[in-house]
């Protein structure tokens, strides 16, 4: 995929809050270098694509792109909110530090509509904001103080409990299916990567996730090919070997079990 990633944050720069762009615009997919953007808009119309979702934007609705996430607009009104773009190293020491940048499995949806609650959300993101502008003494820890504020009360909305801290044992076989679910889609080639059975990670999975390592693998490995099949140009049998598949023909049946289509009418469907 040749998709632009772009900066906007300065070498040294950990932490930025500035107001969107007042402005109707479309933009052409990309990613951002390594931080985490947090998008709330107050106003606002049209469509926000954050990988292969596609989310409406209206008053009240928050995204998070995360690193190595790829997105782009297609606004049909004026946005009004804010955007914060947070390096890692920012929430050194940090509860969120662990949280927030696992890519897989996602921590947070991408999108949220907060019509419920707007009012504790545009109070939260103008403090965050003044506290930037004023830099006033320690305006770095109340900054973190509010962030955690923010991701607890998005796990209300998501009727979740706690911010949930994986074992290391998962830690570890996230990492490990980061760079090598191309190659390898078995339980057992991780176990062993882990220095672990088959067993006791099949059971760290179901206990943290409710699944098996190996639906974790299938999930994993179905997320790129979607993302592949909307912003790759390439053919589906050069996909196909690229997602680690023998030929097009076990691609096909395996993206089928999985989402119920073929990866052909899923391009087709979402192009």
């Amino acid at each position: 995929m040749n998709i632009p990633i772009k900066n906007k944050l300065n070498q040294q720069e950990l932490f930025r809050i500035k107001r969107m762009k007042e402005v109707i615009k479309t933009t052409n997919p990309h990613g951002h270098k390594d931080y985490l953007e947090i998008i709330y808009l107050e106003q606002g119309a049209g469509i926000h694509q954050i990988d292969y979702n596609r989310f409406p934007v209206k008053p009240h609705s928050l995204y998070l792109v995360m690193p190595g996430q790829i997105h782009s607009w297609e606004l049909t009104e004026i946005p009004k909110g804010f955007v914060v773009m947070i390096q890692q190293d920012f929430l050194l020491d940090h509860p969120l530090y662990d949280v927030l940048f696992q890519t897989f499995p996602l921590p947070f949806p991408s999108g949220f509509h907060l019509e419920n609650v707007h009012e504790t959300f545009s109070g939260l993101f103008r403090s965050i904001d003044l506290e930037y502008t004023k830099s006033e003494p320690n305006y770095e820890a109340v900054i973190q103080t509010y962030l955690l504020l923010l991701f607890n009360l998005l796990k209300r909305e998501m009727n979740a409990g706690q911010l949930l801290t994986y074992p290391p044992l998962l830690k570890r076989f996230f990492a490990a299916l980061d760079v090598e679910f191309r190659l390898n889609h078995e339980t057992k080639f991780y176990a062993e990567v882990l220095n672990t059975t088959s067993k006791t990670l099949n059971s760290a999975c179901k206990k943290f996730l409710g699944k098996t390592a190996g639906a974790v693998i299938n999930e994993k490995v179905t997320s790129a090919s979607k993302k592949q099949l909307l912003y790759s140009s390439k053919n589906l049998t050069e996909l196909a070997f690229e997602l680690g598949f023998a030929d097009l023909s076990h691609f096909n049946k395996f993206f089928k079990r999985q989402t119920g289509v073929l990866p052909g009418v899923y391009r087709k469907g979402i192009s």
